[in-house]
């Protein structure tokens, strides 16, 4: 279902061995060569948390990842690429969604068919309350390790020529507590000015598009090297036989931003 059943279902050594030939086949040389041929400036890498510091049935399963993105940064500079280090997946889910590496309220309804929709609860946050719409209490055992996963991305690619900017989670829940959220941006930010002040902060906008709701994260005289990631999802939006119904409803969306 996600990278986290997989390693249990596999187990360590098998798990492993089928991540790397993935890996091995999926990102090549031959990939990258063809991404700057047709003149990509960057490209996003999506990461897990247990990238430096495995944990849980990821122990073992996902060794060598570290390796395979060294390896990846070093290909990305030989061709002129710029990366993005995008942790996607944190400790605990971010959003309860399988791309978070813990798909946390799977139900089945039948053998063929689940359904995630209704209850995806990204509990890296904590416990969250349905009745009352909120975090009973806030787990800032998670997020301290999210910002130490930021402290080991840094110590390791840090200072590779292809890294150009880092996303310290990709996607947090849109009922996240977003004082929470925007405390854990600055902290992240702050260590980044501190230890690779080049480096781009890219933040994910918990679903919240309007700016209005980011104007108060830095101050308007400390906004360098910081951009605001918005994801717009246009399979939801119906169906329609003209694309330029599908740009009039992104624009309005982000006129906004």
């Amino acid at each position: 279902m996600d990278q986290w059943t997989f390693c249990e279902a596999l187990g360590p050594e098998e798990g492993n061995r089928v991540l790397r030939a993935h890996w091995d086949a999926w990102v090549t040389e031959d990939l990258v060569r063809d991404l700057a041929e047709r003149e990509v400036e960057i490209v996003r890498l999506p990461i897990g948390d247990w990238t430096l510091k495995p944990y849980g049935p990821y122990v073992g399963c996902t060794d060598g990842a570290a390796d395979k993105i060294t390896w990846f940064l070093d290909t990305c500079a030989k061709y002129g690429i710029d990366v993005l280090l995008d942790v996607h997946a944190v400790k605990g889910s971010q959003n309860g969604y399988d791309n978070s590496g813990l798909s946390n309220y799977t139900v089945w309804e039948d053998e063929n068919n689940f359904n995630h929709w209704d209850h995806a609860l990204g509990e890296w946050m904590g416990k969250f309350n349905m009745e009352t719409g909120g975090y009973d209490e806030i787990y800032f055992d998670n997020i301290v390790f999210a910002i130490d996963t930021i402290d080991g991305l840094l110590d390791k690619w840090g200072d590779h020529s292809a890294v150009t900017a880092i996303e310290p989670v990709n996607e947090p829940w849109w009922s996240s507590d977003l004082d929470i959220l925007k405390g854990f941006y600055r902290d992240v930010r702050a260590l980044m000015k501190e230890k690779a002040p080049r480096l781009t902060f890219v933040f994910h906008d918990s679903f919240h598009f309007d700016a209005n709701v980011w104007n108060d994260l830095f101050a308007d005289d400390d906004m360098d090297n910081v951009v605001m990631d918005t994801h717009q999802y246009l399979a939801w939006w119906g169906t329609t036989e003209y694309i330029g119904s599908y740009c009039d409803g992104y624009g309005n969306t982000v006129r906004n931003a």
